[in-house]
């Protein structure tokens, strides 16, 4: 009899168990079928047999309420729903309740009270042993704490649902995103911008496993922080994709952040027309989305901008409104029952560590007792595993014997690929030493012995003289530039276009009648490394063309500019001097094709008479 009776309160609970699983997918249709909301409400009203039943009933019923916007029922259902739920059969749906809580009492201000829910949360899915919702109730601990400018506390409560939802195998993916986030937000707010990005980049590393539309926070946060480091186009971009997403998914709260943040930018760029007309659009979804967190933001926002046009008294209206708001969430009482709050929580806490600690005691004590009667067997186990473990060790020492030597003559093999490069690189500029700096000083030899031959008047003399003396200092120049080359095994864009600055200064000192310029494209690095040969190349190129411009152009108005073509160095010197025909190409320009073709570059000539010329090696 005893038996038949447990077999019956078995199949009872099962039967009790399958049938609210049912449950929840036939009220979970409310979801995807607004319109039979009701109806669906007033048939499983006859299917509710227990007290979990209800519950899961009423979570429905408040989820419905919640997403209707209506606050104060939404929250009374949900406190129903928590307190009819068992723990045993519906532990996530508990936790979900004081979430929905959290969410609720944040969205109005009441901080303690968020803080509260989700200490209870805590406490719900520590019974219940649910790491997942331990994590989001600490995350959510963590924005409390934002939204009370205690970003260090954010911070700390932030990094432990991480920190728990990393460890633990079966981790929700969102949720892991959401404690991220919670991180990243208190760090921008806290000035660490690229703290911020950090955490706020790190989500999507692991985007293959997360739903876009639940990680829509993201763009904006990181907009938000790169608004802050003033880098508004970029940051632009990140809230209008947020915008986009927000919009399909109706997210009131998340659009007025998105609104207000546009807005800033636009008179931070003083384009007040336009921030206008997202302020305009910020209000609009804060007064939708109800959060008053949201009202202070566009508050303090609103001031900010009015002081940027200029109207003060507009400004000093909507400073008094946020500073009354503001004070009315950090309230003395409300601080105070935070760290009530706090304290209670890490007493809970320790008492629930002592009782695990208690408990795991127990639970040793048994299994050293039963480990006694099992240790023959183990011992005979453990030597067949050490047997197989040496086997293992012995295979694996040898395959990493064998591994190391390689890696040692690939690292071998490399040192001599460089050394061979460097020999390369230096015969290089060994035969352009000898091509132009040999030919130049045998030039400058042959025109002095000339000399002996020719009876010269003074004057001639002299002329033949201060043209060998020309030639000679710019021979000087060439060597420089190659031993400045030859110092280097590279020479990044910073070092040329230092060089070229060097130029440029004397240019304007002989011709200061002729306006100069250097000009770097945007977005190109001054690191960016040419090797020596390409380096000092560039620099003849360049300087053979200024000096062009400078003899023959009759220009006002020369620049230099470095950009970026087909994953090369691009430099050009532009003039707007009065051009050159094919007639006019000399030896000088020659040249010039020859030192490009010689690293592999190529030479471009554009010139149209009476409009300038442009030179170019890229």
């Amino acid at each position: 009899m005893l038996r038949f009776f447990t077999l019956s309160l078995v199949f009872l609970l099962l039967s009790t168990s399958s049938f609210s699983q049912d449950l929840r997918k036939r009220l979970g249709r409310t979801y995807s079928n607004p319109d039979s909301v009701a109806i669906i409400f007033e048939l499983e009203k006859a299917n509710l047999h227990t007290a979990n039943d209800s519950g899961i009933y009423y979570f429905f019923v408040a989820e419905k309420y919640n997403r209707n916007f209506e606050n104060a029922l939404a929250h009374e259902t949900f406190l129903k729903s928590a307190a009819l739920l068992d723990p045993k059969q519906s532990n996530d749906l508990v936790s979900l309740c004081y979430i929905r809580l959290n969410r609720l009492e944040a969205n109005s201000g009441n901080w303690d009270q968020a803080l509260f829910f989700s200490q209870k949360g805590l406490e719900n899915a520590t019974a219940g042993l649910d790491s997942n919702y331990m994590g989001y109730a600490l995350l959510d601990i963590s924005v409390v704490y934002h939204d009370m400018e205690d970003y260090a506390r954010g911070v700390e409560y932030g990094k432990k649902a991480h920190s728990l939802l990393t460890h633990f195998s079966k981790a929700n993916p969102t949720f892991i995103a959401f404690s991220l986030n919670a991180i990243g937000i208190n760090f921008d707010d806290w000035d660490k911008p690229d703290s911020a990005l950090f955490y706020h980049y790190k989500i999507f590393e692991n985007i293959d496993k997360l739903d876009s539309s639940r990680i829509t926070f993201t763009f904006n946060n990181i907009g938000n922080t790169l608004l802050k480091q003033e880098k508004y186009k970029e940051a632009a971009t990140w809230i209008q994709t947020a915008v986009s997403l927000n919009k399909k998914d109706e997210d009131q709260y998340s659009l007025a952040a998105n609104y207000t943040n546009l807005a800033t930018i636009a008179y931070k760029l003083r384009d007040f027309s336009k921030a206008e007309m997202m302020m305009d659009s910020a209000y609009k979804y804060v007064v939708e989305s109800q959060s008053t967190e949201k009202m202070r933001d566009y508050l303090q926002e609103q001031y900010r901008f009015s002081k940027a046009k200029g109207e003060l008294s507009l400004a000093m209206d909507y400073l008094e409104q946020y500073s009354t708001l503001k004070d009315s969430i950090f309230k003395e009482e409300r601080v105070k029952m935070l760290g009530e709050l706090e304290a209670k929580y890490q007493v809970q806490t320790k008492e629930r560590e002592l009782a695990e600690s208690r408990a795991s005691l127990v639970e040793h004590e048994l299994l050293v007792k039963n480990r006694n009667n099992q240790i023959l067997l183990l011992a005979v186990f453990l030597l067949i595993i050490l047997g197989v473990a040496f086997f293992i060790y012995y295979r694996q020492k040898t395959k990493n014997r064998h591994l190391e030597q390689e890696a040692k003559l690939q690292q071998i093999y490399a040192e001599q690929e460089i050394q061979k490069q460097l020999h390369e690189q230096r015969n290089r500029i060994s035969s352009d030493l000898h091509d132009n700096i040999g030919a130049q000083l045998t030039f400058i030899v042959s025109s002095l012995d000339n000399l002996k031959f020719f009876e010269l008047s003074k004057e001639k003399m002299a002329g033949k003289i201060d043209k060998i003396s020309a030639f000679t200092v710019e021979t000087v120049n060439e060597l420089r530039d190659t031993i400045w080359a030859m110092n280097k095994d590279n020479i990044s864009l910073g070092d040329l276009q230092s060089r070229l600055a060097g130029l440029i200064t004397k240019a304007k000192t002989a011709c200061p009648q002729i306006d100069f310029k250097l000009q770097l494209e945007d977005g190109l690095e001054n690191d960016i490394l040419l090797n020596s040969l390409e380096g000092v190349n560039y620099y003849r190129v360049a300087q053979e063309a200024l000096n062009n411009a400078i003899k023959h152009a009759e220009a006002t108005h020369i620049k230099i500019v470095f950009s970026r073509q087909n994953g090369h160095i691009r430099v050009c010197v532009e003039d707007d001097g009065k051009g050159i025909t094919k007639e006019s190409l000399g030896n000088g320009l020659g040249n010039m094709r020859n030192r490009a073709a010689r690293i592999g570059r190529e030479l471009k000539i554009d010139s149209t008479l009476g409009h300038g010329t442009q030179v170019c090696i890229f």
